[in-house]
């Protein structure tokens, strides 16, 4: 009985000092929405994985067609770094019509050693083949920090 107390003691001082080691998270999670004006398209973003520094994962990103007018519309993000350089990323189409909506699932990866993602900007569009004909974004920057 003693030496199973004294394993009991032992184990549980180590998981109370890991845990302890570990320390809390320091990723967080962030959401963003915009439309445009008037109401053509609208589109949101949903992060779950925000750190500090390095990668940014499970990004979910919605794009609405909302109204019946033969246009399409697209939706695409863009990354501020700490240096203040802007990454844009492809636009993303919604070619299906009105009412309906595009889900896609993404993540961003900032190149270089010093490079964090202090903020990022959710961008919705509506467009007439490649001309732009209305325009909404939102910025969001990193509650964790950055």
């Amino acid at each position: 009985m003693k030496k199973l107390a004294k394993f009991s003691l032992l184990t549980g001082g180590a998981l109370l000092f890991s845990s302890l080691a570990v320390g809390p998270a320091s990723a967080a999670t962030a959401y963003g929405s915009c439309a445009t004006s008037p109401l053509s398209s609208s589109g949101s973003v949903n992060i779950a994985n925000w750190p500090y520094s390095g990668k940014v994962t499970g990004i979910n990103l919605r794009l609405y067609d909302e109204k019946p007018d033969g246009h399409h519309v697209r939706i695409r993000l863009a990354e501020r770094w700490t240096t203040g350089k802007m990454v844009y990323y492809a636009w993303r189409k919604n070619m299906d019509g009105y009412g309906t909506y595009k889900s896609w699932d993404t993540y961003m990866n900032p190149t270089g050693a010093n490079n964090k993602i202090s903020g990022i900007v959710l961008q919705v569009a509506t467009f007439e083949g490649e001309t732009q004909l209305q325009f909404c974004e939102k910025r969001l920057y990193n509650p964790g920090g950055a």
